[in-house]
């Protein structure tokens, strides 16, 4: 039995021949003839039970149904044009990923070092685009991988952590000077800085480093790290961070780590794909790098089996790296 719905081509010749209100520009618009457009219009008239146009001496015009027809039919027409496009944009071979970053870590992280991503993958375009929390439940993704900060349980996407876990205490030198701290029970004295978007970092390290501590929530609020960064720099207090973040800042003295330690936590930045991207070869490469950055990139030891590792050893002396590792 035919569905109720009449067939793409025919809904072609429509919105064609509606944009241009000609069935012969419409025909040279769908390299068809125009009496096949006139037959497909006429078979969906019959179809649905109404005219479409008005056929007059002067040209055609929508009747008041095919108006409203027309706008009825053009939002499916869009979803399945973008269904398509974005399943034939992850096949296996595809050259290029729309990537959705954590504001702070693309800032402080992941840009200073995209540049060696890009001298060995030259055929890769990384498209970064606006950054919102994945749900992979959904099929309209403006992304095909993002990273993300959280505990990793996207259960609808592949997940690999990255970095993050590592946090520290940090302040800014003058904070220090005017706020002594020679325990961690002094941080109970100090004010602390927020991020809105993780409310519960300063109860899970109070919890843990120090037993539950009922104003572990309170302190002035910001929704970025970044944000944070710059208030902690400024000497507004204490802030909980990852250390990824803050490299930069604690070499320059911009920050002070107070006790010169790391404190876990269950949070990290996750290199995140839906299940059905993840085999993308854009994906699988950047995945790679990214794997080759956090364990053992510049600062860390030489892999025997990380194909980054080994291109790195391969560079010649002029510092030109051979092509991407396979």
């Amino acid at each position: 039995m035919r569905r109720r719905c009449p067939t793409l081509s025919e809904l072609n010749a429509f919105t064609a021949a509606a944009r241009h209100l000609s069935f012969s520009k419409a025909g040279k618009e769908l390299f068809v003839t125009q009496s096949a457009i006139s037959r497909h219009i006429a078979t969906l008239e019959s179809y649905l039970g109404h005219a479409l146009f008005i056929r007059a001496t002067n040209g055609l015009q929508l009747t008041r149904m095919g108006a409203t027809y027309l706008s009825l039919i053009r939002p499916a027409l869009h979803t399945l044009e973008s269904a398509t496009s974005q399943v034939m944009a992850t096949q296996q071979s595809a050259k290029s990923l729309n990537v959705s970053a954590a504001p702070t870590f693309a800032a402080q992280w992941l840009f200073p070092r995209l540049k060696t991503f890009r001298e060995f993958n030259p055929d890769i375009s990384i498209n970064f685009v606006r950054y919102s929390v994945a749900d992979y439940k959904s099929t309209e993704l403006d992304f095909d991988a993002s990273i993300q900060y959280g505990y990793g349980d996207w259960h609808d996407g592949d997940a690999k952590y990255l970095t993050g876990r590592e946090t520290r205490l940090v302040c800014s030198r003058e904070y220090l000077d005017q706020h002594p701290i020679s325990s961690l029970e002094d941080i109970k004295q100090c004010t602390l800085l927020q991020h809105i978007e993780i409310p519960l970092s300063w109860e899970y390290w109070f919890s843990t480093y120090l037993g539950d501590y009922d104003r572990a929530r309170f302190g002035p609020g910001f929704n970025l790290f970044s944000m944070i960064i710059q208030a902690a720099s400024s000497g507004f207090g204490v802030a909980l961070m990852p250390h990824c973040l803050i490299e930069k800042e604690l070499a320059t003295g911009q920050l002070v780590d107070i006790f010169d330690r790391t404190f876990e936590s269950p949070l990290g930045y996750y290199l995140c794909a839906p299940n059905w991207r993840s085999n993308m070869e854009s994906y699988d490469r950047l995945s790679q790098w990214l794997s080759h950055e956090c364990l053992h990139g510049a600062s860390g030891p030489a892999a025997a089996d990380c194909p980054y590792c080994d291109a790195s050893e391969s560079a010649d002396p002029l510092g030109q790296h051979s092509p991407h590792p396979a």
